[in-house]
């Protein structure tokens, strides 16, 4: 006897059932790159559009008044230093008359015992001498390294790999940490998909979950994203948790603030979702 046909239906696996969510990618890092001291913008490396890998030279500011102070330093830096070299060598000759009279008057009448107390304090007074002259050479070697590394700031320099997405700086100009972002640097080898899950289908949610997507861009094209940041948090307004999926986009098809549509699982991720 055969089974009615909607027992066999009951008695067959439920096949997945999927939502369009809609998402946005996003750049896995964004920054915009500032001026950390005053200069005049000597030559800018990049433009628009210009891919950069970690460290190349983006920008060179010029600054002379900056080398004058550095050059400034550096010379009182050496004159305090030569007059501590010069205070050491008086401080080993106080030492050696202040030891040749105190073995002198180690025998009576040989050496008046002032002479001895004023061969004392003549070199206390040198050992005063050097050990203020080694902290003032320290502050000046301190505050000429100081100058030299502000000095560094004047060829800014790309912090990750990237692609320049604003250009606001041109030869001529006067740069400084007030005068806002030279350059818009931005990394899409790499991406983040921001994608709201309504509180209903959180249930599914499960880290490096992989998902499908699809964007206007490739119609017909099928992309892929793992869940790599769940925030544990709601937004309130509405009622969704923005998780992140991260995105590996080497070939550069896909570009940040692209919306696309995420396939999401309704009922709750087994294993075979993985």
């Amino acid at each position: 006897m055969k089974l009615p046909s909607l027992l066999v239906s009951l008695a067959l696996p439920l096949a997945a059932q999927t939502l369009r969510l809609p998402g946005e990618l996003a750049p896995y890092q964004r920054v915009s790159l500032m001026a950390r001291v005053a200069g005049i913008v000597e030559t800018v490396a990049v433009d628009r559009g210009s891919a950069v890998a970690a460290g190349d030279p983006l920008i060179i500011l010029r600054a002379p008044e900056m080398l004058a102070r550095i050059a400034e330093a550096a010379a009182r830096a050496s004159a305090i230093e030569a007059q501590r070299v010069e205070a050491e060598a008086r401080l080993t000759g106080a030492e050696s008359r202040y030891e040749r009279l105190k073995s002198a008057g180690a025998t009576p009448g040989v050496v008046a015992e002032l002479d001895v107390i004023l061969a004392e304090k003549e070199r206390d007074a040198a050992k005063m001498l050097v050990a203020a002259l080694e902290r003032s050479a320290s502050a000046a070697r301190a505050q000429t390294a100081a100058l030299k590394e502000m000095e560094a700031y004047l060829r800014i320099t790309a912090p990750f790999e990237g692609v320049v997405t604003a250009r606001h700086a041109h030869p001529g100009a006067l740069a400084s940490p007030d005068s806002g972002a030279l350059l818009e640097l931005e990394q899409v080898s790499r991406l983040r998909l921001v994608l709201p899950v309504p509180e209903a289908e959180l249930g599914a949610i499960r880290p490096g979950l992989k998902l499908n997507f699809t964007v206007p861009a490739h119609p017909g094209r099928t992309f892929t994203a793992a869940i790599a940041r769940i925030p544990r948090s709601l937004d309130p307004a509405t009622r969704t948790m923005p998780i992140e999926l991260d995105v590996s986009n080497p070939g550069g098809l896909l570009a940040p603030g692209m919306y696309c549509e995420v396939a999401w699982p309704t009922r709750p991720a087994t294993d075979k979702d993985k």
